[in-house]
């Protein structure tokens, strides 16, 4: 589904956290929990495993993802004997596809429970009932490489305030250079600018979708990148103009 040009005022009062995050089932690790700013959705967002933050943090890169909410609703569980109030972890909206119900677990090789397994079934059961897809995903069980990349880029969102000086400039000469390593591009500005000073612009970039590169590979400066044209307005890049020596 199309949801770009949602002000999502609505989903933001409907699917706000249902209650706060707590270390009950964390015995052993008792300050797993925490909070970070989200740049996606403008706003603090807390997790409650190592799991839960890993995989909001890719939601945070996902260029597709274009607003996530977490503990964002209520889902009443009915069993023989009892019943309880269960709360997914995040419902996710991504372009072109419905919105996505997740709960985030540490390890596949875990046996469920029965109440956790009518969680999943009332859960899914919910989804379908709404149009949305429902998952049960385990982050930690990505490529350490993968997730170390993720944490990395997830550094470099925020935007400071220089970048938007700077950007077109170094978008336009990558494009005319069509690919090469963050270092080389960095120091290709040499003659104006610290080489150190841009990276972290080319590493924002990196984070935001702009620029591209093999995320299987751990990404340093000498991560050969290429322009994302997908993410760029043609208006912004002029080859012709780009003019300079190493």
């Amino acid at each position: 589904m199309n949801w770009s040009k949602n002000d999502w005022k609505e989903e933001d009062n409907l699917y706000s956290p249902k209650r706060k995050v707590n270390n009950k089932g964390s015995r052993y690790h008792p300050h797993i929990i925490g909070s970070f700013y989200s740049q996606k959705n403008k706003r603090p967002v807390e997790y409650e495993s190592l799991g839960e933050r890993l995989f909001y943090y890719y939601l945070e890169l996902d260029t597709s993802v274009l607003r996530y909410y977490v503990q964002p609703i209520v889902v009443p569980i009915f069993s023989q004997n009892d019943e309880w109030p269960h709360i997914p972890d995040v419902l996710a909206f991504k372009l072109g596809f419905q919105p996505l119900l997740y709960q985030i677990k540490d390890n596949p090789d875990n046996e469920l429970t029965p109440k956790e397994e009518l969680c999943n079934r009332y859960c899914r059961s919910l989804a379908l009932e709404k149009g949305w897809e429902y998952s049960v995903i385990y982050p930690k069980t990505m490529p350490q490489t993968l997730t170390r990349n993720i944490r990395f880029l997830k550094g470099f969102l925020k935007m400071r305030k220089y970048y938007p000086d700077w950007y077109e400039k170094v978008v336009d000469r990558l494009s005319f250079l069509e690919n090469g390593s963050i270092e080389y591009l960095a120091i290709s500005f040499k003659e104006t600018i610290d080489p150190l000073y841009l990276k972290p612009l080319i590493y924002h970039l990196l984070a935001k979708g702009t620029f591209l590169t093999d995320v299987n590979e751990i990404i340093n400066s000498q991560s050969i990148i290429t322009v994302n044209f997908q993410m760029v307005e043609p208006s912004t890049l002029s080859k012709g103009a780009v003019n300079f020596v190493l």
